[in-house]
């Protein structure tokens, strides 16, 4: 069984290898936060151990079985941050932490019973594909948002920078993967405008490339999922739900209630304002609209 540390580093040169092959000690030095001959030091352990292609002043590449394992340390991690996401509540900008701690003591019995609670889902809250059991992780082809011409629409497709801060920024705007955007314009002080719904946000350049999306085809955006808020759902419209948020006691009584990720909803009733009446599982149930607003569903075609 490989050590917590072996695991990082596996990880680190998995995440890496997207952008730089091979992967150089002062990039794994900077995604780790250690000293480059710390770094030297393990790479040539991960060679020994038949993980790695190490070449000394170029850097390191995963052999098959240093990809095996670390893409399954990236599907636990991943997982992980789903779950702590969708079910239990928290915000995205913490859960990375969280998932580094818990992904190293993860059995297959837990990873199975995670996977059995979150449904059918193939990214984390950041928009990054979830390795499957073999390794195989789908990818959308996406480009930094403030490169796409303005009069297109684009959806988000994932977060390149993750730090806590751009994170934050991202949540006060509204902006999350499969999200569908307008842009706008560029302007002339390194911005851009997008228009979200019916609001018109402004991003700085730097924000908006850490933002990959791709545009879309008219009938693409029929078809594409878009996720909002079950408050923004009408009378009549069915959704399914993608994530419950939220304190623990308002959590709670949600998945009690049986709102969990893949379960269908249908809006009885909803006025604009005050609580909402929506039917799940044959049962109708009045929701405060503040809990309505913190459930994220995507509008589906299916009839009760």
């Amino acid at each position: 069984m490989a050590s917590e540390r072996i695991e990082e580093y596996l990880e680190a040169i998995y995440r890496k290898q997207s952008t730089e092959t091979p992967v150089s000690t002062s990039s794994i030095a900077e995604e780790l936060k250690v000293s480059l001959p710390a770094v030297t030091d393990m790479l040539l352990k991960l060679e020994k151990r038949g993980l790695i292609e190490y070449t000394a002043n170029k850097g390191a590449v995963l052999t098959e079985q240093g990809r095996k394992l670390a893409t399954s340390t990236v599907r636990k991690h991943r997982l992980w941050e789903r779950f702590l996401t969708d079910i239990l509540g928290l915000q995205w900008d913490v859960v990375d932490n969280e998932a580094c701690r818990l992904e190293h003591a993860t059995s297959p019995v837990t990873e199975k019973a995670l996977l059995s609670v979150l449904g059918d889902i193939d990214t984390c809250p950041h928009g990054h594909g979830i390795p499957d059991k073999n390794g195989n992780v789908k990818e959308e082809k996406a480009m930094p948002l403030w490169e796409i011409s303005p009069g297109h629409k684009a959806c988000i497709i994932s977060v390149n920078d993750e730090t806590p801060e751009t994170l934050r920024q991202l949540q006060k705007s509204g902006l999350k993967p499969r999200t569908v955007v307008s842009i706008e314009s560029k302007n002339s002080d390194n911005t851009i405008s997008l228009k979200l719904a019916d609001h018109l946000i402004s991003l700085h350049k730097e924000l908006a490339s850490n933002l990959l999306a791709r545009s879309l085809t008219a009938k693409e955006l029929a078809e594409i999922p878009e996720e909002i808020s079950m408050s923004h759902l009408s009378a009549g419209e069915s959704g399914i739900v993608k994530s419950v948020g939220g304190g623990r006691g308002v959590l709670g009584r949600c998945l009690s209630l049986g709102f969990t990720p893949g379960s269908v909803v249908k809006m009885v009733e909803n006025f604009g304002k005050g609580p909402v009446l929506v039917k799940i599982q044959d049962t109708e149930v009045a929701l405060g609209r503040g809990v309505a607003d913190r459930m994220t569903v995507v509008r589906s075609n299916i009839k009760y």
